[in-house]
């Protein structure tokens, strides 16, 4: 109401002011005015306004809500005004119409000079399309059958359309016009605001409908062209037309043989007519084929005798008919006779008439006949046709043949010619002349043969006379033999029958027949016969033993028989391969004619013939063949015993059953087992079962168990067993192992220049064996110089000719195998001494000493040789710590000892070092066979010499061991450290040797086939050596050893070792550090609660905080932080988080996998740098914290990034720092140093802790060996160069307290290794170790 009232105003001053100035201005108009309009939804809809003598402005309503004077139509993104000003053309566009878009809209144009407010409006209807069409209870595309003439009836729905859509039918895409009725309604629909439009169909189905298709079709605007239709097919159901065939024409003459196509077509229907073909009333054919409206089905068939006269009828039918429609034909065929038939004997005997008869099958035309008989033709006796019930003829002849003396086979052919078809059919017939056999021959053996058992014979009886051919037949022994082949000859020139005989014993002396006989003589058949003889040898040997079971000492009688053989055999026996003689022989008769064979043997019972083996033979000549059998002798016997040593070895302190095994029959039982250690008097060795507590030793049976051995076991064991035949005994040897014990011997030889020398290693061992001792020592060729022999108590090395070259230690190494699972080995050092005159050690380490003034200094001399050795010390020709000038002062004092039999050393001491005690000392070393000298020069305490001869020692495929000489250590404890390339590569890696005072070390975890350059130099608390300047190189090997997987072997033996106890004890330690680990993370949770709220102290600070942390940020980054970072440090911090996270470190783009094989877990002690200058800072000089030990530190300088590319290593940096800055806290820096004041390390604004707080941690097994306080001060770094911590690369491992050298501080080497700050804590991937990977 509000907004009328106030356009209500608005026009009545705009009315006003119109009358007011009318006559002066020319008032505004509408040209075009908008028009109601119809848009299908999704189109585009355009609503017209055009005005004339435009003077307002022009705006658009919609439903009365303004849509504002902008052509764009803010707020409307769809809606539009298209047009010019200047024409006055405000045309309303909407896009993408929809529903929301159905309203009345209005152009309104604004009063202006006089102008009153024109308005002109118009409605915009959004066309909704059906969303669906469909015919009621049919499916889409849906068949509808119905018969001729019956009503059909469908009904169309087109849902929910806006407004309702009109139905269109169509038959066959043609609009339905007459002979239907239609009926529309319109409905509402399921949708608001939208009609369903129903429309239903009727009319009555035609012939002429069959197949048509039926379409309802929706129409309506918002479909935009598209159609929405549902369709149904009608099929109509009607009666064929009747059948017609095609092909034949009744009374037409086919011949038989012509192939006859019947055809029988029928046209319309619905179904379309099934077709059925029937011949004589019987249905032959129902596969007929449709195409269109025709069906047809196609009957071929080759005529034949049985077509004649034949009635073929085809029928038509479908649904529709009550009967079928028929059309038929008869035919006609000519045809001659299919077959002739003879009738009459088939056999005769001499003088005898036999009389045929010749009939043809039925054929149309009648058929003639004709006789021939020998080859010739002959009348009939006569000749007839008779009527066929098929419709033809059948002929019939009859004669009759005499039989005369020379007729063997007598051959008659009746010939049926057809002439109308030029066909003749023919059959002969046979008659057989019968007269008996002559005679018979049999083949394949003759009387005399003698066949070997098993051979297999084929005998053939044979006639050649008798007609037919007799019928011949074999037996054998007057039994049939069934399975003969019979054979005839070509034109029954012959008849064979032969048998296939595989002869056995039972063939021997046995009758074979064969009889030939045919109808001439059935009862007096042929007969050819023989005797067949067969040789077998025997099958069987029996042996029998008297008496059955024969005692040791005594008489047995084997006996052998055999079965029967044809002839008889030779026999004979065997033991362990031996023929013997036999006691006796005969023979007898045997079944199937043979012989059996009987053999006796006599033997005298031993102790040999314990399980012994007998074996009778019976070789049968004829047949080459052999028979065996075999018996055991079951003998009465007293014990024997098997499985026994002599000796039997056990080692000392262990346990074990010594085992031997009893053979007597009869057997013994445990009481008849007795045990006896062979002392004077024997010791019986109670049973088992009555032993007391503590015995060791206890027998059962044939086991004697010895427990916890020890030497005085050792001895002879003596078994003896009994039974009925009597007492046996076994001694023994019991052997204790133990492993060697060196005996007391003389370990120092001294000898004479080219004199023999001779020295004994004694020892104590079983076994005790040339392989148990080794004689050792390096570089020295025992092959030339030496012989070795064994003796009862040890080996003895003997030398010959020495020199003073050959001095030094000899190791004797004692290993005889016991325990077997890990053998003892034992060593002593034994000393040969050529005596010689001194010889001082004049190496770099033993020229130089150091000491500071006031302190005391200590010159050491070493000298090796022998008889005793005398030092003297001398300075500027003046003799030192003489007795006289010990008295007058303890200024010099000396001692003299001797580290090994084959090294003398002394010591000068000088107290309370002066500046004229500095200078060279000499050193002279006298004995009896001469002297030498060495001058030792004292200076101040400082950084090392490098160490000389480095050089390799060996290599293998990943490691190279190199060595080297100490040089002077300053004054100090020194420690060396290695520089490493590989070959081609442009970077240097370094390892810390370990223990410290090694002077051989293995570089370890090498790449094989790879040629490495090494440089050595040494360390110590005041300062580093330079490295060595000739370069060593070396290459690995290209394959491991053998002898590798022999120790990953035996280490995996020494595996199954480990015992129950450290198991568990593992398994305790385990479950300690999961509690531990339990505590660290709720440790760390705490912690990194007190960083977020050290985060949120740090956001509140103020700007001068924020510019001290920058700088600090700035000192730590270098220059690239004032190009790439202009935030403040709290929203830096608050950035951290999403720069870096510990598990990001994998993805740092700065990778080393061109050095390591993993960039986070390579070794501790192994770093990419370049040797370059070193910058220190020493506490209390002014440019770090308070007092303490000196920092040491590393400079470089970080490369300036250009503008927008801050890096993820900056970030990494400067949250490190960010997260310490502001604490108080003060700690002991890793590295020894302290600071209580404002800055450490240079660092201003960071304490110790704060910096020590970002370090890496390593172990420093060597910190406490070294003191800071003498370091110099370092030079002032220049301004570029920003502080870093020492070990900031990940050089973990070594010596923490001695700072490694540095690196050129370039981005790409110090970054990568920069890992556990940002983390919050020390690296988990950098670990102590010498690994290269793919260096």
């Amino acid at each position: 109401m509000e907004l009328i009232f106030i356009n209500f105003i608005i026009y009545a001053q705009i009315i006003l002011l119109t009358f007011i100035g009318g006559g002066h201005t020319e008032l505004q108009y509408f040209i075009r005015t908008p028009r109601n309009t119809s848009v299908a939804e999704g189109d585009t809809a355009v609503l017209v306004c055009q005005v004339g003598n435009l003077k307002g402005r022009v705006q658009w309503t919609k439903d009365g809500l303004t849509l504002g004077f902008d052509r764009e139509l803010p707020g409307f993104p769809r809606y539009r005004v298209l047009g010019q000003d200047s024409q006055g053309r405000y045309n309303l566009q909407i896009s993408e119409a929809s529903v929301i878009d159905d309203s009345k809209y209005e152009c309104q144009v604004g009063p202006a000079s006089g102008n009153p407010p024109i308005r002109a409006g118009a409605f915009l209807r959004v066309l909704l399309p059906p969303t669906r069409i469909e015919l009621v209870g049919q499916g889409e595309g849906a068949r509808l059958e119905r018969r001729e003439n019956e009503r059909v009836e469908v009904t169309c729905k087109v849902w929910n359309a806006r407004p309702a859509a009109e139905i269109v039918w169509l038959r066959n895409n043609v609009p339905i016009v007459d002979n239907v009725e239609v009926k529309n309604e319109i409905i509402d629909g399921t949708i608001a605001k939208r009609k369903t439009t129903v429309s239903t169909i009727k009319f009555s189905a035609r012939s002429g409908d069959n197949q048509a298709s039926y379409v309802c079709e929706a129409v309506h605007g918002g479909l935009r062209g598209q159609s929405k239709r549902a369709n149904f097919m009608l099929s109509v159901q009607y009666p064929p037309e009747r059948p017609e065939i095609i092909g034949y024409i009744e009374g037409e003459t086919i011949r038989m043989g012509q192939t006859v196509s019947l055809v029988c077509e029928s046209y319309g229907g619905n179904p379309l007519a099934t077709i059925i073909w029937y011949k004589n009333g019987q249905r032959i054919d129902h596969s007929y084929t449709t195409m269109g409206s025709k069906s047809k089905n196609v009957l071929r068939f080759v005529a034949g005798p049985d077509d004649n006269k034949a009635k073929y009828r085809c029928e038509a039918s479908n649904s529709m008919l009550a009967a079928p429609l028929v059309a038929e034909v008869v035919m006609s065929v000519q045809f001659a006779p299919d077959k002739v038939t003879i009738t009459g004997a088939g056999t005769a005997r001499i003088n005898d008439s036999v009389t045929l008869t010749c009939e043809t099958s039925n054929s149309n035309p009648a058929s003639s006949i004709q006789w021939v008989v020998g080859g010739r033709i002959q009348q009939a006796a006569f000749t007839r046709n008779d009527t066929s019930e098929e419709g033809g003829w059948i002929t019939t002849s009859n004669i009759t043949i005499p039989i005369s003396n020379t007729d063997r086979n007598k051959e008659i052919s009746c010939y049926a010619n057809n002439f109308a078809l030029s066909t003749t059919k023919v059959q002969t017939h046979k008659i057989k002349v019968l007269y008996p056999p002559d005679d018979l021959s049999i083949t394949g053996y003759s009387e005399g043969d003698i066949l070997p058992e098993g051979t297999e014979r084929r005998i053939k009886c044979t006639a050649v006379s008798g007609n037919p051919l007799p019928t011949l037949e074999w037996t054998a022994g007057g039994e049939p033999i069934a399975d003969a082949v019979v054979d005839t000859g070509a034109s029954d020139s012959f008849v064979s029958s032969e048998i296939t005989i595989k002869v056995d014993r039972t063939d021997n002396a046995k009758i074979y027949e064969c009889r030939g006989k045919n109808e001439a003589n059935p009862d007096t058949p042929v007969i050819k016969n023989f005797k067949m003889a067969v040789e077998f040898p025997p099958r069987v040997l029996t042996i029998t033993v008297d008496p059955e079971k024969p005692v040791e000492g005594k008489s047995a009688v084997l006996t052998c028989v055999t079965d029967t053989s044809n002839p008889n055999v030779t026999m004979r026996w065997r033991h362990n391969g031996e023929v013997l003689t036999s006691t006796d022989s005969s023979t007898k008769e045997g079944p199937f004619g043979g012989v059996i064979t009987t053999n006796v043997l006599q033997i005298d019972v031993t102790t040999k013939h314990v399980g012994a083996v007998f074996t009778c033979e019976a070789e049968h000549l004829a047949s080459q063949t052999t028979v065996h059998n075999s018996t055991i002798l079951t003998i009465k016997y007293r014990p024997q015993f098997s499985g026994g040593k002599e000796e039997f070895q056990i080692e000392e302190g262990k346990s074990s059953v010594l085992s031997i095994g009893v053979n007597a029959y009869p057997e013994v039982s445990l009481d008849d087992y007795t045990w006896e250690k062979k002392v004077d008097p024997p010791i019986r060795i109670p049973r088992l079962n009555r032993t007391v507590s503590g015995t060791r030793i206890a027998s059962e049976g044939g086991s004697l168990t010895l427990n916890d051995v020890s030497l005085s076991d050792a001895g002879v064991y003596v078994l003896k067993v009994k039974n009925e035949v009597g007492t046996s005994e076994l001694k023994v040897k019991v052997a204790i192992l133990h492993p060697p014990r060196f005996l007391d011997s003389v370990t120092v030889v001294e000898v004479d220049k080219g004199m023999p020398a001779e020295i004994k290693c004694l020892v104590d061992a079983t076994p005790l064996t040339n392989s148990t001792l080794k004689w050792n020592r390096k570089d020295f060729d025992f092959g030339k110089k030496s012989r070795t022999r064994m003796e009862e108590t040890g080996s003895v090395l003997t030398l010959v000719n020495v020199t003073e070259s050959d001095s030094g230690e000899f190791t004797c190494v004692a290993n005889n195998g016991v325990p077997a699972k890990k053998p003892v080995q034992i060593t002593k050092t034994f000393y040969l001494l050529v005596r010689h005159q001194p010889k001082i050690d004049k190496s770099p380490g033993f020229s130089k000493a150091g000491s500071n003034r006031g302190e005391e200094a200590k010159l050491v001399c070493q000298a090796s040789g022998a008889n005793n050795i005398t030092f003297f010390w001398q300075k500027e020709g003046q003799q030192l710590a003489t007795p006289t000038q010990m008295k007058k002062s303890s200024k010099y004092r000396t001692t003299t000892e001797k580290p090994n039999p084959l090294l003398w050393e002394s010591t000068l001491f000088i107290q309370d070092v002066g500046s004229s005690d500095y200078g060279s000392y000499k050193c002279v070393a006298t004995n009896v066979l001469g002297s030498d000298e060495h001058t030792i020069v004292l200076d101040v305490k400082s950084h090392p010499d490098p160490p000389v001869d480095l050089h390799s020692t060996g290599v293998t495929y990943k490691s190279v061991t190199l060595a080297w000489q100490p040089g002077f250590d300053g004054g100090f404890a020194q420690a060396y450290r290695l520089r490493i390339m590989k070959t081609g590569s442009q970077h240097y890696f370094y390892v810390e040797v370990n223990p410290s005072d090694a002077t051989t070390y293995e570089v370890a975890d090498l790449q094989p086939s790879t040629e490495y350059t090494f440089h050595i130099m040494a360390y110590n608390k005041k300062g580093e050596s330079n490295y060595t300047s000739t370069p060593v190189k070396a290459t690995t090997a290209s394959n491991p050893p053998p002898e590798s997987r022999e120790i990953s072997t035996a280490l995996e033996a020494e595996l199954e070792d480990v015992s129950l106890l450290i198991v568990m004890c593992v398994s305790v330690a385990g479950v300690v550090l999961v509690i531990l680990n339990v505590v660290l993370v709720l440790c760390f949770i705490r912690k990194r609660l007190q960083a977020t709220e050290l985060k949120g102290s740090l956001t509140e600070g103020t700007s001068s905080s924020a510019s001290s942390k920058s700088a600090t940020i700035e000192m730590f980054v270098g220059s690239s932080y004032n190009d790439t970072m202009g935030d403040t440090l709290s929203e830096v911090s608050d950035r951290s988080s999403t720069y870096f996270h510990p598990a990001d470190h994998r993805h740092h783009h700065h990778s080393q996998e061109e050095y390591l094989d993993d960039p986070h877990d390579g070794p501790a002690r192994t770093y990419l740098i370049d040797n370059r200058s070193r910058y220190g800072t020493r506490h209390g000089d002014g440019q770090g914290g308070g007092g303490g030990a000196p920092l040491p530190s590393l400079y470089g300088t970080m490369p300036r990034h250009q503008h927008n590319q801050y890096s993820y290593d900056e970030d990494l940096s400067r949250q490190r720092f960010i997260h310490s800055l502001d604490s108080e806290d003060h700690l002991q820096h890793p590295y020894g140093f302290h600071s209580s004041g404002p800055s450490a390390a240079g660092i201003p604004g960071a304490s110790s802790q704060q910096f020590a707080s970002g370090l890496p941690r390593t172990r420093a097994p060597y910190s406490a060996q070294f003191d800071y306080n003498d370091l110099p001060p370092p030079p002032t770094p220049p301004p570029e160069l920003s502080v870093l911590p020492p070990n900031s690369l990940g050089m973990g491992g070594g010596m923490s307290a001695v700072p490694p050298p540095p690196p050129p501080a370039n981005y790409q080497n110090i970054y990568p290794r920069y890992n556990g700050p940002a983390a919050g804590g020390p690296q988990t991937g950098w670990k102590p170790g010498s690994r290269f990977g793919d260096v």
